[in-house]
């Protein structure tokens, strides 16, 4: 096994599992426990991992809120969020979908353009989509995380940043005063900033409750992009935002 797919079997494996010993990692992998432990330096250096006392554990050590889990919350706003993305989305452009339940509802409204071709790294949004046969659907390889259905890891990764695209929508966890957009995993972080790298129009996806907010791993600058679309259930979106950043109420 080449160093690149340890490296996802490794995360995979810390995904479902939070922390392993390094004997019982070795063992899996069936490699050495010194080539293991060189791999695992290079990944902490990455901050992909965190290494303890004769193991090592996920860098997110609290379990992911599941994806039918987080579809039930804020229903409203996320689809007047979607709603305002959508009407942004010309016939026969080239659209890169990120993961996140905010962008399953954009999804969710797209099955009426005709000559369009989607890139997606969430499962949900590439199984509703791959209804209809006007859209040319494409989703990336890599890593499934079981409890929210986004696809993470090299694979993923490279298939974002070779691809281009017209838009590209991503939800994200928190962003901060500065415009600061942010995921609570660093795996999905690392996936999300190749959906918007190569896209001709950026625009984040994030309803009002997570503004003002700081989480584990940065995904964007909101200076980079082309908007920010939010509700503005919590009052004025832009208030809370220090930065001169384009923020499109829903």
């Amino acid at each position: 096994m080449k160093t690149a797919a340890r490296e996802q079997k490794i995360i995979s494996l810390l995904e479902s599992r939070g922390e392993l010993e390094i004997a019982e990692l070795s063992a899996i992998l069936n490699i050495s426990a010194s080539t293991l432990r060189k791999q695992l330096a290079d990944m902490q250096s990455r901050k992909l991992i965190i290494r303890t006392y004769g193991g090592v554990m996920s860098i997110n050590p609290v379990p992911d809120e599941s994806f039918d889990s987080k579809l039930q919350k804020n229903v409203s706003a996320k689809r007047k969020i979607a709603l305002k993305a959508r009407s942004l989305i010309t016939e026969g452009s080239s659209v890169s979908l990120g993961s996140g339940t905010t962008i399953y509802a954009l999804s969710n409204l797209m099955d009426d353009l005709s000559g369009s071709a989607v890139f997606t790294n969430s499962m949900q949004v590439a199984e509703y989509l791959s209804r209809f046969a006007a859209l040319d659907v494409h989703i990336s390889g890599g890593i499934i995380r079981s409890s929210t259905g986004t696809i993470i890891g090299s694979e993923s990764y490279n298939f974002f940043e070779r691809q281009e695209a017209d838009y590209a929508f991503i939800s994200c966890d928190a962003i901060d005063e500065k415009g600061i957009v942010y995921s609570d995993n660093l795996a999905v972080a690392t996936v999300e900033r190749a959906v918007l790298k190569n896209a001709r129009h950026r625009y984040v996806l994030c309803d009002a409750t997570k503004l003002g907010k700081k989480s584990v791993a940065e995904i964007w600058d909101l200076r980079s992009c082309d908007g920010l679309i939010t509700d503005s259930v919590s009052g004025n979106a832009a208030d809370k935002l220090q930065y001169n950043v384009n923020v499109i109420l829903a």
